[in-house]
């Protein structure tokens, strides 16, 4: 996946808990949107060693509810993080004052850049 700056970055997110082998990728019960700001993509281009991973706290973001189960979260408290891991694979995490946890499966991606070298 290609990663462009001022872009929307959507994540489709998936509660954590002991049938999240078993799900069907296509049926998320959230899903999380991030607009890929400078800074944000920036931090995106590390590539961590293969035994770390590197967490980037996200502030600005939306979450929208796909499995009606989940609707409470909306008006609840949470917080987001985008994690990278070796690759560089990059997923999303939410977790909730309810401590409930959703996770993104981990995905490729290539951050790209305008370096202003486009001819005219």
């Amino acid at each position: 996946m290609e990663l462009e700056q001022d872009s929307n970055l959507t994540l489709p997110l998936f509660i954590l808990d002991e049938t999240l082998s078993t799900r069907d990728l296509a049926q998320p019960d959230l899903e999380i949107s991030v607009i890929l700001s400078d800074e944000l993509l920036t931090q995106l281009c590390q590539n961590p060693s293969a035994d770390s991973s590197i967490g980037i706290s996200i502030a600005d973001y939306e979450l929208n509810i796909i499995n009606s189960s989940f609707a409470t979260i909306a008006q609840s408290e949470h917080d987001a993080q985008l994690t990278i891991t070796q690759g560089p694979l990059l997923s999303a995490v939410v977790t909730t004052v309810e401590n409930l946890t959703f996770v993104s499966p981990q995905i490729d991606m290539m951050p790209t850049f305008d370096l202003g070298d486009e001819t005219e």
